[in-house]
């Protein structure tokens, strides 16, 4: 049992979510508010002994001594629930934070390893209960230390009282661990089973139009069925550990109570205890199974949430042997020619790009050809860095793109894609998340042509944008996305199939604004419009994963037999 207590607490700690000093307050206060409380039995004791003394200055002592130890005690309550508050809104943002940035950094490989629905409800429904572990901890720790405290003065007063009470606190705290063991097992196993029922509601959700197209009602409630019928046993399996902790287990203690009893009215009617030694006793004794209770409801709590705390260490510490890491490179200074050099990558066994070697220089177009799945998107996300190439190099400024530093390489290469997604947030604050300069972002739209249009709404910059910005057209929100990827002062500009869902007249713009940006930028575009490679500076044809043809629109017109058929297309 302490073991798995002591590996819980210490993966806690790895996750590193915590401040020092918030920790020693909330330590502090949880044991002065434990040891405050042992000394109102005792005051209890002496005002009954005094009393029965008819010493009237010490019981007026005495009382004014138990008034004192009840206010000591509620002002350390208090400072207790002060601290609770302040280390736990503490390491509630900081580990959400810690799951935003673990999450955006990952590779893609991520996303599918782990379901979007599991990091939901890890990032809100776990954070929320494991942020209590110091408190649960802190509280077992200064509890338990109280009860060896109180153990003590019974066994001052009678030592076969004193074991009887040492010896039951034991079993009761060995018993507990047990069952708190199995209990977790099954606790986890109805999490997962919860996890696949959320992913479930998601999905039906998101293809709710297919669902009733094809009417898949039926086989879809015959899977939520599967998934709640395996929740349903695990959940009873907890059950009854539960059952046993806060029933079986507290019974050890409360039978131990009318064995203490007994003795000591043995003792009293042999003239050996006067009735304050029995006030004392049994105070002490009830006060050992208080405290065992709040001990037992603390490692309780604690053992619920290790389920919660292992599910938020997998998403931090997420490892995949593919995953990649950033570099030491710092060289801000970025041209942004770009050269992939004998470059292969296989997903899945499947080899997508073969040997694909092209050079992209500075201050030029370059459109990316060819049919689906042929390995264009896939050279995107090489450079994006959510893959590895398995052979060759891929440079940026001669130097591997897995040598540069997050912040340069992240702030050199950006993407805009066919469907840019948009916060639901003004359109000020989503140029904000680039760069919070507002004279910016007039000058980026200006740019790209969306600034007369934005301060034509009502509230302009401060126009709100409502689920993924489905209240402007698809070009207008294009169009944002494009001058928010300038405010990244991006070297290289990658799009992905960006005009194949706008209207002619966008397209024409998106062309116009192409033609500026590469005075100084590079760019390179995914695309299957015959308009915007007659415009580039030269075109990558690729196939089945293969480079087979490189040069202008005339060059490949002429002599590329696959690039006409494109054309053709």
């Amino acid at each position: 049992m302490i073991k798995r207590y002591y590996l819980l607490v210490k993966k806690y700690f790895s996750l590193g979510a915590n401040n020092k000093k918030l920790l020693f307050h909330l330590f502090l206060s949880a044991l002065l508010r434990s040891i405050s409380i042992l000394l109102i039995p005792l005051m209890a004791s002496k005002i009954i002994e005094y009393v029965t003394a008819y010493d009237l200055r010490l019981t007026l002592v005495s009382t004014l001594l138990f008034l004192s130890s009840s206010a000591l005690y509620v002002l350390c309550h208090h400072y207790n629930f002060v601290s609770y508050a302040n280390n736990s809104v503490y390491t509630h943002n900081k580990l959400q934070e810690l799951i935003l940035n673990k999450v955006t950094s990952y590779d893609e490989n991520f996303s599918k390893n782990i379901s979007t629905s599991y990091i939901i409800n890890t990032a809100f429904n776990d954070v929320g209960k494991v942020m209590q572990i110091p408190d649960q901890l802190f509280d077992a720790l200064t509890e338990l230390i109280a009860m060896v405290i109180a153990i003590g003065v019974l066994s001052s007063v009678n030592i076969y009282v004193g074991l009887i009470a040492a010896v039951l606190t034991i079993i009761s705290i060995y018993a507990l661990g047990r069952n708190m063991k199995k209990r977790d097992f099954y606790l986890s196993k109805s999490r997962l089973e919860q996890d696949n029922i959320s992913g479930l509601m998601g999905q039906i959700l998101d293809g709710n139009k297919e669902i009733k197209s094809f009417n898949m009602k039926e086989d879809l409630n015959k899977i939520l069925t599967q998934y709640q019928e395996k929740r349903k046993k695990s959940y009873f399996k907890k059950r009854t550990y539960d059952n046993s902790i806060d029933v079986l287990v507290p019974s050890i203690l409360g039978a131990g109570k009318l064995v203490v009893y007994f003795i000591l009215l043995y003792l009293i009617l042999d003239g050996r205890f006067e009735v304050a030694t029995l006030i004392l006793v049994i105070g002490y004794y009830e006060n050992i199974e208080s405290k065992y209770l709040k001990f037992y409801s603390s490692m309780n709590n604690m053992s619920s949430n290790s389920t919660r705390l292992d599910r938020i260490h997998n998403v931090l510490n997420y490892k995949n042997k593919n995953m990649l890491k950033f570099g030491e490179n710092d060289n801000d200074f970025i041209s942004g020619k770009i050269e992939f050099k004998n470059v292969s990558f296989t997903y899945e066994k499947n080899e997508v790009l073969k040997d694909v070697s092209f050079k992209l220089e500075p201050n030029s177009f370059t459109a990316i050809v060819g049919k689906s799945g042929s390995g264009k998107s896939t050279i995107f996300r090489l450079l994006l860095r959510l893959y590895k190439a398995n052979k060759g190099s891929i440079l940026l400024d001669e130097e591997s793109i897995y040598d540069y530093t997050k912040e340069v390489y992240s702030t050199n290469v950006s993407i805009v894609t066919q469907k840019p997604f948009i916060f639901d947030m003004s359109i000020k604050e989503n140029f904000n998340l680039v760069d919070t300069n507002h004279e910016h972002h007039i000058e980026a739209c200006k740019k790209v042509g969306i600034h007369d249009y934005i301060m034509s709404l009502k509230d302009g910059y401060n126009t709100k944008l409502v689920r993924d910005a489905e209240n402007i057209s698809s070009g207008q929100k294009q169009l944002i996305a494009l001058a928010r990827t300038l405010l990244s002062n991006s070297e290289v500009l990658l799009f992905d199939e960006v005009t194949s869902t706008l209207d002619m007249n966008t397209s024409k713009q998106i062309m116009k604004i192409l033609k500026k940006l590469k005075q100084d930028h590079t760019i390179l575009m995914i695309t299957h419009k015959p308009a915007l490679m007659k415009i580039a500076d030269q075109i990558i044809v690729i196939d089945h994963g293969r480079l087979v043809g490189k040069g202008t629109h005339e060059e490949l017109i002429k002599n590329n037999k696959y690039y006409q058929t494109l054309q053709n297309k």
